[in-house]
C-alpha cells in the first residue's frame, strides 16, 4: 500500500497493490475509487479527463459513493454528500467518513461510513458499511456508482437483467444496449439477485466484466449519451462513448438502519 501520492485535480490518493500485481487508487475526497488496473496493466474504470474536485465538484468517473440519497429525489444535493466529503484512511485498503449530528443540512443523523477495497486476481471488491452511531433510526438510498471503461458504448451489451422490473417503468426486455448513443440510457432495475455481464467493452472483443453484488437490492445502468454529454463541463469531448455505468444500488425502497445497527453492501467486478 502506498499513500500520499497526489494528482492535483483529484486530491490525495491511497494506493493499493493486489497479490497478483493489480493496483487500485482511492481518493480521500469522496472515499472514491478512481483507478483499478488489472495485472495486465489495463485500466478497468473510466475517469473523465476533465474530472476535478474544484469548487466542491464530485469526481466524474471511478466509483462514487452515493449516500444517503440516490439522484435528486430528496432534500440533499444530488447523490448526497458522501462523494464530496473529506474521508480519512483507517487501514491499508480502508477509508472512513464520520458524519456529525446535523453535519449536513437536511441530514440530522450521526453515522460512520466505511469503504473497504479487496483486490484478488482479476477482481475488485468494494464494500460499503453504514453504521448508525446516533439514537434514532434513519433510512437511506444510494449506490456504488461504477463507471466501467469501454472503447465505445455503442458496442456494449449488458445482460442478466432480462425480465426484471424497472423503477417507475416497465421491465427489462433482453439485453440492455445503447443504440447510436444519441440519447441517454438511465435504468434503475429492481430486485437484482444474479450476476450482470457486460460485453463489448473493447471494439475487438476481448474480456468482459461480470458484476455481482450483495446487500444492494437494485442495479442501475446508465450512459449520458451524446446530446446530454455535450453539455457536461466535466466530461471530455466525446468521452460519453468511453464508459458504461453498472451500479450496485438502493433505489426502489430505502434501507432502514436502526440506532446502533449496521448495514453492509458490496460489489465485485470480475474481468472475465
Amino acid at each position: 500500500m502506498t499513500t500520499g501520492r497526489r494528482r492535483p485535480e483529484l486530491g490525495e490518493l491511497v494506493g493499493i497493490v493486489g497479490p497478483d500485481g493489480a493496483t487500485a487508487a482511492v481518493a480521500l475526497r469522496g472515499g472514491h475509487v478512481v483507478s483499478w488496473q488489472t495485472a495486465d496493466g489495463r485500466e478497468r474504470l473510466f475517469v473523465s479527463e476533465r474530472a476535478t474536485i474544484a469548487a466542491g465538484a464530485a469526481i466524474r468517473g471511478g466509483i462514487p459513493v452515493c449516500f444517503p440519497q440516490f439522484a435528486g429525489v430528496g432534500p440533499l444535493p444530488k447523490h448526497g454528500f458522501a462523494r464530496t466529503s473529506a474521508w480519512r484512511r483507517v487501514g491499508d485498503a480502508t477509508v472512513a467518513l464520520d458524519v456529525a449530528p446535523d453535519g449536513w443540512p437536511g441530514w440530522p443523523h450521526p453515522c460512520r461510513l466505511t469503504i473497504d477495497i479487496v483486490l484478488a486476481p482479476s477482481t475488485l471488491t468494494t464494500t460499503l458499511r453504514v453504521d448508525n452511531t446516533g439514537r434514532e433510526p434513519f433510512a437511506f438510498t444510494g449506490a456504488l456508482h461504477t463507471y466501467l471503461a469501454c472503447d465505445d458504448v455503442t458496442t456494449v451489451a449488458v445482460s442478466g437483467l432480462d425480465g426484471r422490473p424497472i423503477h417507475r417503468g416497465t421491465q427489462v426486455v433482453g439485453d440492455i444496449t445503447f443504440g447510436d448513443g444519441s440519447t441517454d440510457v438511465d435504468l434503475a432495475v429492481l430486485g437484482v439477485t444474479g450476476p450482470i455481464r457486460v460485453d463489448g467493452l473493447q471494439r475487438t472483443g476481448g474480456p468482459s466484466m461480470v458484476c455481482t453484488h450483495a446487500g444492494f437490492p437494485d442495479a442501475v445502468v446508465w450512459n449520458v449519451g451524446s446530446t446530454l454529454g455535450a453539455s457536461m463541463g466535466d466530461l471530455g469531448t466525446d468521452q460519453w462513448r468511453n464508459y458504461v455505468c453498472v451500479e450496485a444500488a438502493v433505489v426502489g425502497q430505502a434501507v432502514l438502519v436502526e440506532s446502533g445497527a449496521s448495514w453492509v453492501g458490496s460489489q465485485t467486478l470480475a474481468a472475465a
